[in-house]
């Protein structure tokens, strides 16, 4: 008895276009149409690509599985895989042949032993309790992304750059409250003092708007944000696009906080900047401490 996929096969063979019976070609595409000569297949196509759909899942598995290949493209099938069937794929203890390769398309029972679910139980426990370590302040500092070659991320600070301005990222120490937070910014310099002790001090790469520039506290994270005083669209005299490029944060900056490039890359000239003024406020958000 033919399984639900294995039907008659009772298509013709013959060119879609003439009829033909002789030298016959198949759709490279859809697998569904014949031609007898490339010249019959381009006069048919305007009728043809209606039609004419390729099915990568039949295309993968037609090696093996031809008839289930070529019951899914007559029937426009296209394999779906749920979210748990994906899990037991990515774990190993099912194979895409298991669930889709047999007459039968229910998967397969899991052939993995007790003692390997055990070990599956306390991965997934592990993973979880690794979750629960991590903080939102933790999670918030990860997600600050350091665009290659516009930034780096050095032992003390984050940093990262566009065409018109300068960020810097401190994560303060667990507990730190608002008011024990000094950040002075003046035109050629930047200093942070966390209690007492200061944490970043030197002279700027090159001078900013010190009256548009703001520092703010966020999820445990001290941002400060400087416009440069030589950017896109604000050059200085006889300054170009290129001198407004920072190869770090500090005139000064040991070398793991300058990048070590010879120019500006390609991809400054595409970042973003502000084509006018816009008035910031300094501003200190609310620090959620312990």
């Amino acid at each position: 008895m033919a399984s639900h996929f294995e039907e008659e096969d009772n298509i013709v063979k013959e060119c879609a276009n003439c009829g033909s019976k002789d030298s016959l070609g198949r759709c490279s595409r859809c697998h569904q149409a014949w031609f007898c000569s490339l010249k019959c297949q381009k006069a048919y196509w305007p009728f043809h690509k209606e039609w004419c759909t390729r099915n990568d899942f039949a295309d993968v598995i037609e090696k093996h599985e031809p008839k289930f290949a070529k019951w899914m493209r007559k029937h426009g099938k296209q394999a779906v895989l749920k979210d748990d069937e994906v899990n037991r794929l990515e774990r190993k203890v099912a194979t895409m042949e298991d669930m889709y390769g047999k007459a039968d398309p229910k998967p397969l029972p899991p052939a993995y032993t007790s003692e390997d679910l055990k070990k599956m139980v306390l991965a997934e426990e592990q993973s979880l309790l690794e979750d629960t370590r991590q903080t939102r302040e933790d999670k918030y500092w990860r997600e600050i992304c350091i665009p290659e070659n516009l930034g780096l991320q050095c032992p003390k600070y984050k940093w990262r750059q566009n065409q018109s301005y300068v960020e810097v990222y401190v994560q303060l120490p667990a507990g730190t409250k608002a008011n024990a937070i000094v950040v002075e910014l003046q035109t050629n310099s930047l200093s942070v003092t966390i209690e007492g002790q200061t944490y970043l001090r030197g002279d700027l790469y090159a001078p900013i708007k010190q009256d548009m520039s703001v520092w703010v506290i966020h999820e445990q994270i001290l941002e400060v944000v400087m416009l440069k005083r030589n950017r896109k669209n604000q050059y200085e005299d006889k300054k170009t696009n290129a001198d407004t490029f920072w190869y770090s944060v500090f005139w000064k900056g040991r070398p793991e906080e300058v990048l070590q490039l010879k120019q500006p890359p390609i991809e400054y000239y595409s970042s973003e900047f502000e084509r006018e003024e816009k008035p910031l406020h300094k501003r200190v958000g609310k620090y959620a401490g312990k």
